[in-house]
């Protein structure tokens, strides 16, 4: 019986570093870094995902080299770059406008069908 527990005990602190969240590369900051500039430059309300599962909603209002400023509702909160997972905006269009335009491409589609194969007749 000291054996089998003996070996899961060693198998889980062994492979307890595989189960932690990965640190951030330098391309992956890189990447933050220009979103980050992008949403300062356009002036965009972003939804920011940290490390530590913290998501925050706001405007970036100052990037520096190594962090950002986030504000909403009259406060801020400095964020370094290397504890950000995902930076991220809502898209312009609203979810009606990408319906209608789904809506205008296949009734587009189906009409082309129906001239394509309407004119092969006759």
């Amino acid at each position: 019986m000291k054996k089998p527990l003996i070996c899961l005990l060693l198998f889980a602190l062994i492979s307890a570093p595989a189960w932690a969240s990965p640190a951030p590369d330098a391309k992956h900051i890189d990447s933050i870094r220009k979103k980050v500039a992008s949403c300062v430059d356009h002036q965009r309300r972003v939804v920011v995902e940290t490390y530590d599962d913290r998501r925050m909603l706001g405007l970036i209002t100052e990037a520096r080299a190594d962090d950002f400023v986030l504000s909403s509702a009259g406060h801020t909160t400095t964020l370094s770059y290397s504890d950000v997972k995902k930076v991220k905006w809502p898209s312009p269009l609203t979810k009606e406008a990408w319906a209608a335009i789904g809506a205008a491409a296949i009734a587009g589609a189906l009409y082309g069908l129906v001239v394509l194969f309407g004119g092969t007749r006759g």
